[in-house]
């Protein structure tokens, strides 16, 4: 399997320090190190630090990852590899269950993230050009949250960064330790997350084909690297498949239930304008919009054009799922890695044909998107995980105070973990108007220990307004014995079979 030498970007003698991105991102990302399972995509997080938490609870069998809403049942569940959840779980076995921990796999994947963007951007728009979008990587709003939460997508970015990197270095220079590790990420990322076959293997394949002349038929063996990864990752799936069949329960891959692929949205104006404002704000704090055209207007090198081809295959990929897309934000993290060093391109570029005066203006502009940035944080992100006044985090702590470990409550909030996982109880997830369906001792009679929920939100994310379906609920509540609550939530612990509740 022979590889062609790219043509790429010149470089200097001197290579700029990686000191500055590593530093800056480290601080952002260390903020609220310690925040408990709150805030934006809490539910995401949930599901996985509980994936974590009982890995370490209750066997490292990487086969069977488990989670807390299996009602009466094992919680074995339908998921994607649980590299990640696994790789916490052994920590928590080392220093005990701790999120910090997870978060902090989490910053260290992420700064990993920026040092292999940084030689991303060497390889493909040059010195100088590579170490700022390493900066940008490190500052701006989606990197920086997401390198930092308790769920996969820091691992999976430096998978995929690490899987671009090193198949730029197996062109370069021929060497199949190279390309092994960049088979071993990029099958990894498949495995945690599927899409990255499009999103990240479009843009390999287009290297690949432009090294070779696109003489792609005469180069049979070439295709391994796809169709063992493919194979590996549909073993998996075939796998995670069986043990959704046999516990009932899934993260929704497949069916009319999966609430992926309405790819109507697709054709709404709307959707494409939610994604534009999403990724204007959120992915380039705004203000690095401008560099990013700049950067695709810049006409690097050939090898470069991976850049956009990579961008373009990201938007492919979620609109293949454009539900997903819509709702999930992390679907368009994977544009930062081919987003940064575009704009680290047109920030050289702005530089160099700027007067002295417009130099000055370039570094105002740099300074406005660093304090967007860093608004949009605080604003949209950190405000989120605060502990004072949550619904939620009140409601687990009752739940923690009138039930003992082990019990298995139904907890009101959708389907939404985030109150069962800060409770560290396993149970049921349903509705409202599910709950009240059933009395507590039809509840009891299929192994509930308590009933819970709150009159604040419902999932965690969504409040419970006041009207017919609040009043029916608080209602229903006190109907079941000991009787009315007081108070923004409520706690039912159900006495065991025959035994006399208690007067109240």
């Amino acid at each position: 399997m022979a590889a062609a030498a790219p043509a790429s970007a010149s470089k200097p003698a001197t290579t700029l320090p990686l000191g500055l991105p590593l530093l800056v991102g480290a601080t952002l990302r260390l903020i609220q190190i310690q925040a408990p399972i709150l805030g934006i995509h809490s539910w995401r997080q949930a599901d996985t630090a509980a994936m974590a938490r009982n890995f370490a609870e209750q066997g490292m069998n990487l086969l069977l990852p488990q989670i807390d809403w299996g009602g009466a049942g094992s919680g074995v569940v339908e998921a994607e590899f649980p590299l990640y959840p696994y790789a916490v779980a052994l920590l928590y076995r080392l220093f005990g269950v701790q999120e910090w921990l997870a978060r902090g796999l989490s910053v260290l994947c992420s700064l990993l993230t920026i040092v292999l963007v940084v030689r991303i951007g060497r390889q493909l728009v040059g010195e100088r050009a590579g170490w700022w979008g390493g900066l940008f990587y490190a500052v701006l709003p989606i990197p920086v949250f997401y390198g930092r939460t308790v769920q996969p997508e820091a691992a999976l970015m430096l998978l995929a960064a690490l899987a671009l990197e090193r198949f730029l270095a197996w062109l370069r220079g021929g060497r199949l330790a190279a390309l092994g590790v960049s088979w071993l990420a990029f099958t990894a990322a498949c495995l945690i997350k599927v899409l990255p076959f499009l999103w990240l293997g479009l843009p390999l394949l287009w290297l690949w084909g432009q090294a070779h002349r696109w003489k792609i038929a005469r180069r049979a063996g070439s295709w391994l690297f796809a169709v063992s990864a493919l194979a590996v990752t549909a073993a998996w799936y075939w796998h995670a498949h069986q043990l959704g069949q046999a516990s009932g329960l899934s993260f929704g891959f497949w069916g009319g239930e999966a609430n992926r692929y309405s790819w109507t949205d697709l054709f709404a104006p709307g959707y494409w304008l939610g994604l534009g404002v999403r990724v204007s704000v959120r992915n380039l704090a705004v203000l690095g919009l401008p560099l990013l055209v700049l950067g695709l207007l810049a006409r690097p090198g050939p090898q470069a054009r991976v850049l956009p081809v990579g961008l373009a295959a990201v938007l492919l990929a979620g609109a293949l799922a454009p539900e997903s897309s819509a709702v999930h934000e992390y679907y368009q993290l994977p544009l930062m890695l081919f987003a940064c060093p575009l704009m680290g391109l047109g920030w050289v570029q702005l530089r160099q044909q700027a007067t002295i005066w417009g130099r000055q203006g370039a570094w105002v502009l740099l300074t406005l998107l660093i304090l967007v940035s860093l608004t949009v944080l605080g604003v949209d992100y950190w405000s989120r995980e605060r502990v004072a006044g949550s619904p939620v985090l009140e409601l687990a702590q009752q739940i923690q105070a009138r039930t003992p470990p082990g019990a298995k409550v139904v907890v009101a909030s959708g389907s939404d973990p985030t109150v069962l996982y800060l409770a560290n109880r396993k149970g049921w997830l349903v509705r409202p108007q599910r709950l009240m369906r059933r009395d507590a001792a039809a509840w009891r009679a299929v192994g509930a220990d308590a009933l819970a929920g709150s009159f604040a939100v419902i999932e965690s994310y969504e409040p419970f307004p006041d009207g017919e379906r609040k009043t029916r609920l608080k209602r229903w509540v006190c109907d079941q014995p000991p009787g009315c609550q007081s108070g923004p939530s409520f706690v039912i612990p159900l006495p065991a079979a025959g035994a006399v509740p208690p007067a109240g």
